[in-house]
């Protein structure tokens, strides 16, 4: 997802469940024409379209897909069961700006990056996975902790670790506090906030900055505050943030997580 967010992709909406069935939320760009969009679970893109309707009309498509439009019937199913295991679809686009030409011809940027797109990533639902690939979703929906004991073990750290030293003489302050990495986290790079810290964070769906101790460069990942059932965040970083708790830590190590703003946290290696 972070590839996506680097290259002018915005989060522009989610699908939600509503009565057992998948509901659609546009909160950007829903007239728009000529967009690339992305399906993403937990950070992983599963699915790259192109359209040259509104993005809210192709959108529609997936609500109510005809008899015979297989790969809309084909990703609503999908939608639906991602939506079932009380996980959320974002919808990320990325708009043609016009600026693109070859002599007097505009290139149309969504039919031009599609099958790049597709050829890189290997969206699941794209139906273009490479040999021996595994999707993090189906690992990570078997591997995860049920959120009300993902964060219930977070708090019992939390509270174990308050007043423990770091950076020499230093108590650990209001806004930081000390993450576990239990296995979804530690192998997809995302961690639910637990209750005592959600209102340091900002809304659903907002960009959040991600700085990592040793890391040169922040990245962006996002909120999610409709994939726990109490509205607590998960913060949703991506491969990079996966890369680096990989680097500096271990299944069940600890890191510090310092949140400098609403939409800005700080990593630190916990020793």
């Amino acid at each position: 997802m972070n590839r996506l967010l680097q290259i002018g992709f915005q989060v522009v909406g989610h699908w939600m469940l509503s009565d057992g069935e998948p509901k659609l939320q546009l909160n950007r760009m829903q007239d728009e024409t000529n967009l690339l969009y992305a399906f993403v679970v937990d950070g992983e893109v599963k699915y790259i379209g192109k359209t040259t309707q509104p993005l809210r009309s192709r959108m529609y498509g997936y609500l109510k897909p005809g008899p015979t439009q297989s790969t809309n019937i084909k990703n609503r199913a999908n939608i639906k069961s991602v939506l079932e295991r009380g996980r959320i679809v974002q919808i990320l686009a990325l708009s043609d700006n016009g600026l693109h030409h070859y002599g007097d011809f505009h290139i149309n940027l969504a039919a031009g990056l599609e099958d790049d797109f597709i050829a890189k990533l290997n969206p699941e639902w794209n139906g273009r996975l490479l040999d021996g690939y595994k999707s993090v979703e189906r690992n990570s929906s078997q591997a995860e902790e049920p959120d009300g004991i993902a964060t219930a073990v977070q708090s019992e750290v939390q509270h174990q670790m308050r007043g423990v030293s770091f950076s020499g003489s230093e108590s650990i302050p209001e806004n930081c506090f000390i993450l576990k990495l239990h296995k979804a986290y530690f192998n997809s790079g995302f961690f639910n906030v637990g209750v005592s810290y959600q209102k340091l964070f900002g809304d659903d769906l907002e960009e959040i900055r991600i700085s990592c101790e040793d890391l040169p460069h922040e990245f962006t990942g996002y909120i999610n505050r409709t994939a726990n059932n109490n509205r607590t965040p998960r913060i949703m970083g991506g491969a990079l943030l996966k890369r680096w708790f990989h680097k500096v830590s271990h299944l069940d190590g600890l890191v510090l997580v310092e949140v400098t703003s609403p939409t800005s946290i700080r990593f630190k290696k916990y020793a």
